[in-house]
Formats: C-alpha cells, structure tokens, sequence
C-alpha cells in the first residue's frame, strides 16, 4: 500500500521528522547543561494544521475506476527553523540551559510523537478496514 500521495500521512510524518528534530536539539540542549556560553536552543514551532489545509488545496481528483482511491498530493519535505531559546535563567558563565525547562520540554515532545504515531496506526487500520469490507 502506497502511502504517500495522502496528505494526513505526509503531514503525520512532517510532525513527526519535526518532534524527531526538536528531540535531538533539546538533548544537546541537556549535553550542553555545564557548558560556558551555551545557549538553548530550539525548533521554531510549526503550524501543522495550516500545512493540512495547504494540503487540502492542493489536491486533485483523478479517478480511473469507481474502485480506486481518489486522493493525490504533492508535498514537499518542511526544512525546520533553529532559534536560540533564551530560556528562565542564565548562570554567570552566560549557559542559558535549564535541565527542568528542558526535561519539560522533552516530556510534551515525547507526547506529541506518541499521539502522532496512534494518529498514524488509526488512519492505516481505517484504511484496512475499509479495504477488507469489500
């Protein structure tokens, strides 16, 4: 089954190439706890629910057959923005990592992704079920 001309699963995998990111930027974000000068930093937020609707725009009907799927997208791969995140506090060297804002941070990204991959699950067993009932 051929997934990607549907746009809720480019946009589910779009959020979740951008969790995957935000992830790896709040764990150096962690590393660099101790180091003089660090600053936090961050992904520039998306707003996924107008790359949905940009998504709907876009796509076109062609049918060939009353059987087959109508839907076809063209997406195209987001390049997330990095901003520095001053945070609550700074210590004296000029570090403006704070491991509890950090770990918070960490924990509502580690939702996110879970809610988007359940996302993700439901949509493809929607699709099985309405494919076996034939």
């Amino acid at each position: 089954m051929i997934l990607d001309n549907i746009a809720v699963f480019e946009v589910l995998r779009s959020k979740m190439r951008w969790l995957t990111d935000r992830q790896r930027i709040l764990a150096d974000n962690v590393a660099n706890a101790n180091t003089p000068g660090y600053s936090a930093r961050d992904l520039k937020k998306v707003d996924f629910s107008r790359v949905m609707r940009d998504q709907e725009q876009r796509m076109t009907s062609g049918v060939t057959h009353v059987n087959h799927f109508p839907l076809k997208t063209s997406v195209n791969k987001t390049d997330f923005k990095l901003e520095k995140n001053p945070g609550w506090e700074s210590t004296p060297d000029g570090n403006s990592v704070v491991l509890e804002q950090q770990m918070m941070k960490v924990a509502q990204n580690q939702m996110q992704y879970q809610s988007a991959v359940d996302l993700y699950r439901k949509s493809i067993d929607m699709i099985k079920l309405a494919i076996s009932s034939r």
